[in-house]
């Protein structure tokens, strides 16, 4: 058997089987992780960035419009973000049954139709 090593997830030099149908599932729940936590940097970014620009607005119409729609914005992708992350994982773990693992280190279990 090939062994496959992980070293950021599973901590160095953990030899994990490359035949183990639940790696495919770490590796997307790694991915939706990482990519969750950037999109919630991002959001967070870009409401300090609406926030200095009102601050430095200097009473111009026109930047505090562009400031407040900047900070709309952020809110409503942060609405969406919170929204896509329940969505995914009440689907994930109540509807489909798929999600295990414990808080730390989540892992899907993908569905195979010959094989445990």
């Amino acid at each position: 058997m090939s062994k496959l090593y992980l070293a950021q997830k599973l901590g160095e030099g953990t030899a994990v089987d490359a035949s183990d149908p639940s790696i495919l599932g770490r590796i997307f729940g790694t991915v939706f992780s990482l990519a969750t936590v950037v999109a919630g940097i991002f959001v967070f970014y870009q409401l300090i960035l609406g926030s200095i620009n009102w601050i430095n607005s200097q009473g111009d119409k026109d930047k505090i419009a562009k400031s407040q729609k900047q900070i709309t914005n952020a809110l409503i992708g942060l609405v969406l973000l919170m929204s896509v992350w329940t969505i995914y994982f009440t689907i994930t773990t109540d509807i489909l049954g798929i999600f295990g693992g414990d808080a730390k280190s989540p892992v899907i279990k993908i569905p195979s139709l010959f094989g445990p």
